[in-house]
């Protein structure tokens, strides 16, 4: 009897490949309308030990407000079509920069976006609750007087807890690309302190860059604005820039005299319909 692990890394072996064939097309079109030059520069493969920050795609919320009248979980929205090909995207932009770990939060849209990029690069997913979304106690106290008596999905506003994803609900969510064995390196209860936030993003991003140095491997962080934000700063403090960070933005840092240094923060120029930026994403 086949192992089902076995089985199961084989099919997603062959869907990576069968995904990386079907957007050929679409890479030879970037390519006719950037150049050559223009791509190879963007593009230049990642050293070993390279460490990247992806933001999620755009969010079905913020372009349907009335999505969440109806959510059972207001606060884990998935992607709009436009946001699942911002993440597609993002896929055919990293699969040449051999990526070797995708770590995701454990929010659906940000778990969505991973996929995307897994299917590209072959790359398992790894649930991390350190980088969660971000929110504030007086923010969501102010989300529950605004909203009571309003959502269906949510008959009892001051009882609603936010809840991100299980690795079960994961595995039976994206069958065949969720890391089973991985350990989150911290967890999160939620609502948090700007403080929480702080500690927690960059415990986990001080901890993945020593491993991507230590053991010569590019991984990918896919995580939301606040916590890209601060794990940028957090990896290069002198070469982070005060950035906005749009959907699916890519930052690169790569290994310079034995610590990490921004070559590439918050660029969203593989995508073809980037977000613009508004006051309250």
């Amino acid at each position: 009897k086949q192992d089902a692990s076995k089985i199961e890394g084989s099919v997603r072996w062959r869907v990576a490949r069968l995904e990386r064939s079907s957007s050929d097309k679409v890479e030879n079109k970037h390519r006719a309308v950037t150049g050559d030059a223009g791509l190879t520069q963007r593009h230049k493969i990642a050293k070993l030990g390279s460490v990247f920050l992806v933001r999620h795609g755009e969010r079905l919320d913020h372009i349907n407000p009335g999505w969440r009248v109806t959510a059972k979980n207001p606060f884990d929205s998935p992607l709009s079509d436009n946001g699942f090909q911002q993440a597609r995207e993002t896929g055919m932009r990293l699969r040449s920069e051999r990526v070797h770990e995708i770590i995701a939060s454990p929010f659906l849209r940000t778990l969505q976006t991973a996929v995307e990029i897994a299917k590209q690069t072959g790359c398992l997913v790894c649930l991390e609750y350190g980088i969660g979304e971000h929110i504030l106690h007086e923010h969501f106290k102010k989300w529950q007087a605004r909203n009571r008596g309003k959502l269906e999905g949510v008959q009892r506003v001051d009882e609603y807890k936010v809840s991100p994803m299980s690795l079960d609900e994961a595995c039976k969510r994206f069958p065949g690309y969720i890391d089973k064995a991985y350990e989150s390196l911290e967890t999160t209860t939620f609502p948090e302190t700007e403080e929480e936030l702080y500690e927690r993003t960059n415990s986990v991003v001080e901890q993945v860059t020593k491993r991507a140095r230590r053991k010569c491997r590019n991984i990918c962080i896919v995580s939301h604005q606040d916590p890209v934000e601060y794990m940028a700063h957090e990896i290069d403090p002198r070469g982070a820039d005060d950035k906005f960070v749009s959907y699916c933005c890519i930052s690169k840092a790569e290994l310079k005299n034995k610590s990490h240094k921004l070559v590439l923060q918050h660029d969203d120029s593989h995508l073809t319909s980037p977000e613009i930026p508004r006051n309250d994403t």
